[in-house]
């Protein structure tokens, strides 16, 4: 039923792939293999797999070019990146690509096959959604401005995180539909997958596996027996714990960052090249949030801390040691001496001259 896509330059991974793949289970009725990237494209156009699975580094087209490729014109093939090369841009490049796992190698059996459940899941619930958007678009052209503007609010709610505008508009929308469309199994199949897909989306804007929340895909199947009412309250009551959940995994990320953030100061404030711009992006923060969440934990800003905990050192050498002032200064993260001086009088009132012969 299903064709999967093997793409790695060693022979012993492919064979080691094909022989633990679950094939009864899975419903994968055809191996196919490539040695490398632009291999694998000709096997895809050609062949038509509904699953890849890929490793990274390989000679010519390696497995970043290929994702990239595989993202721009074959994106709704759900893919697997298998790979013993540890290096954060392929697996940054695998996240970016929306892969469905990333694996090391040696390959696990275990880990294989339940992240082959997850694309056979996956293209499943794909396939359901596309047929559900030709069948209702066909049929209903005349209320699709009416559910893109119902859309266009619920992914705003979702992605701002605002339970209060979620609710106003599912019951808003509830009180403007017809009878007529209230009875319509289409209409209600149609928003069904609208609501999937852009759950999904929200999920993947906040960085959240629906697993992360308590949910499952398979939990969120479409029903033909409910009702339009009940289809928007389950919308509702999802949409709700998202919100709530996203939120509380947001709230204690923040809270483990600005730790991690002072830490990092506490060994790193004499670099020359720390700022509070190095650390914002660092820890892929806003410049104007970290400012303020930090003070508000720490009673000061970064700068602040930095230029505290450069001043402190800078008094120890100065006091302890017999050391040149342009050394202390270099020291502790400043080149131009002469802005060591400046920053150090107005820290403790006096130069450093004065306080190493008290």
């Amino acid at each position: 039923m299903y064709t999967l896509l093997i793409v790695d330059d060693e022979s012993w991974t492919r064979e080691t792939v094909k022989a633990l793949v679950d094939i009864e289970s899975l419903e994968i009725t055809k191996l196919i293999e490539a040695t490398n990237g632009e291999e694998a494209i000709k096997k895809i156009k050609t062949e038509k797999p509904d699953f890849i699975m890929t490793d990274m580094k390989m000679p010519g087209i390696d497995g970043i070019k290929l994702l990239e490729v595989i993202e721009k014109d074959y994106s709704d093939i759900p893919t697997i990146v298998l790979s013993g090369y540890q290096d954060f841009v392929y697996t940054r490049q695998a996240i970016k690509s929306g892969v469905i796992e990333y694996l090391p190698k040696p390959v696990d059996e275990i880990e294989l096959n339940e992240a082959l459940k997850k694309a056979v899941y996956e293209k499943k619930r794909r396939d359901q959604q596309q047929v559900g958007y030709q069948f209702f678009t066909a049929t209903q052209p005349g209320v699709q401005d009416m559910i893109e503007s119902f859309r266009r609010t619920l992914s705003f709610s979702l992605k701002e995180l605002n339970a209060t505008q979620l609710s106003r508009s599912i019951y808003q929308f509830l009180e403007s539909i017809d009878d007529t469309l209230k009875r319509d199994a289409s209409f209600i199949m149609y928003l069904h997958q609208v609501f999937l897909l852009l759950l999904d989306e929200t999920l993947k804007e906040h960085k959240v596996k629906v697993e992360d929340l308590g949910l499952d895909w398979n939990d969120m199947r479409y029903s033909a027996t409910e009702s339009l009412e009940h289809e928007l309250m389950s919308q509702l009551s999802i949409g709700e714990q998202v919100i709530g959940k996203v939120d509380d995994i947001r709230k204690q990320k923040t809270k483990i960052n600005l730790d991690d953030i002072k830490q990092y100061l506490d060994e790193y404030a004499t670099s020359p090249n720390i700022s509070l711009e190095v650390i914002a992006k660092k820890y892929f923060v806003s410049k104007e949030y970290l400012t303020t969440a930090f003070k508000k934990k720490y009673g000061c800003n970064v700068t602040e801390y930095i230029i505290s905990s450069r001043m402190e050192k800078a008094k120890q050498l100065v006091t302890t040691t017999t050391l040149q002032y342009k050394t202390i200064a270099e020291m502790i993260g400043y080149e131009d001496v002469s802005y060591f001086y400046r920053v150090f009088k107005k820290y403790y009132g006096c130069s450093p001259g004065t306080i190493r012969k008290t």
